[in-house]
């Protein structure tokens, strides 16, 4: 796509931290298939660098599109955020944007902000579920779209937080599917324990205090295995604590940034997505596309991506018994295990890849543009 004068179109992207998890990837991997598209996109962001994203395989990437990056104390909605933005509007309108995309729901301020200070339309980007009384600040003025994951997360947005229906539309998330699963993670653990995981912050909602008391039922069991909690977060403290109760300290192990998300799909043999409240679960579609048989609860977005039995399994929330039973299948049964894995593979390749999101968004970035998207979100005013 081209501006007006026949360059690029320029977007800038407005990101929290720059770090190895499946978020950040999806992020870096949208701006380079933009770019193919023909979008020349900037990332403004707290901290990070492209490196820490992929600090695995950096060399194999060295030759891609890398966007360029600008560091900013501005992104936090604190008083030393706000006074800090004078120093990175000037910054931002040398890039001139035509348009900006705010990735996530607690830059929503800071993205309001910018946008009215360089007086151009953005987008905002809803990465999962808002939490219990978390409220959007939105500019009635220059608001063009609010993404959504899933249909859970956008009906969720128009009921309540009452944004009107055309203001939210749905954007899967999408994974480079063209990234091949590595040899050696089919054959690490041929002559080691299976390894069971999951990958996400660490808060009630993700339900990991439900994957800790189904490795506590497979050992009762005498099912050998170890077991991997990738993440950190507010519910960190207590759910080390239960691991100590139910004597599991040498069985399940706690991954924290910034250990490499990859790293953690490498070592895995099973995926497991234990959450009460699920927006789509990154996560799970990279474990997908890396071929890994994946167990889920029936949250959410997870209905979008799964469907029992044929690309993975679901499960009753909050219902340990039957993830353990499910785990268990998996480990005895590893043909069925890896014709799930395959048939997940393919489902992501063909449903959620980058490609296809790239895509989706840049028509939405034109029409935004042109005014067609601005006008449908002008309403969400009532929720600022």
């Amino acid at each position: 796509m081209s501006d007006s004068g026949g360059g690029l179109r320029r977007v800038l992207f407005v990101v929290g931290r720059l770090q190895p998890n499946s978020g950040c990837r999806m992020v870096v991997a949208l701006a380079r298939h933009l770019n193919k598209l023909g979008y020349e996109v900037t990332m403004v962001c707290r901290s990070g660098s492209l490196a820490k994203v992929y600090p695995r395989d950096s060399e194999q990437r060295a030759g891609e599109y890398n966007p360029p990056v600008l560091l900013s104390r501005a992104l936090s909605n604190n008083l030393r955020g706000r006074f800090n933005l004078r120093y990175l509007v000037p910054r931002v309108r040398e890039i001139n944007p035509d348009i900006v995309h705010v990735h996530g729901s607690r830059l929503a301020g800071v993205g309001a902000r910018l946008a009215r200070r360089i007086r151009k339309p953005y987008l905002l980007g809803i990465d999962d579920f808002l939490d219990p009384g978390q409220s959007l600040s939105i500019s009635r003025r220059f608001i063009g779209k609010i993404i959504a994951p899933s249909d859970a997360v956008r009906v969720d947005l128009v009921n309540r937080i009452r944004l009107p229906r055309g203001s939210v539309e749905v954007v899967h998330g999408g994974v480079d599917t063209d990234y091949d699963v590595p040899q050696e993670r089919k054959t690490a653990h041929r002559s080691k324990l299976p390894v069971v995981g999951t990958i996400g912050r660490l808060v009630e909602s993700k339900g990991q205090e439900y994957f800790i008391r189904a490795a506590n039922l497979l050992a009762m069991r005498g099912i050998d295995a170890h077991f991997i909690i990738a993440g950190d977060g507010p519910d960190r403290k207590r759910l080390h604590n239960i691991v100590s109760e139910l004597d599991l300290v040498g069985s399940v192990t706690f991954a924290r940034p910034p250990v490499d998300q990859l790293d953690v799909l490498q070592a895995i043999d099973i995926m497991v997505v234990p959450a009460l409240k699920e927006a789509l679960g990154l996560p799970a579609i990279e474990a997908m596309a890396w071929g890994i048989p994946v167990i889920a609860t029936s949250a959410g977005g997870m209905f979008a991506l799964i469907e029992n039995r044929k690309t993975g399994i679901l499960v009753p929330k909050g219902d340990p018994d039957a993830l353990a039973r499910e785990i268990e299948y998996l480990l005895e049964h590893p043909d069925s295990a890896a014709e799930l894995a395959h048939r997940g593979r393919q489902m992501v390749a063909e449903n959620f890849n980058i490609e296809a999101t790239a895509r989706h968004i840049a028509t939405i970035y034109e029409a935004v543009l042109s005014g067609r998207g601005t006008k449908e979100a002008e309403a969400t005013a009532a929720s600022s």
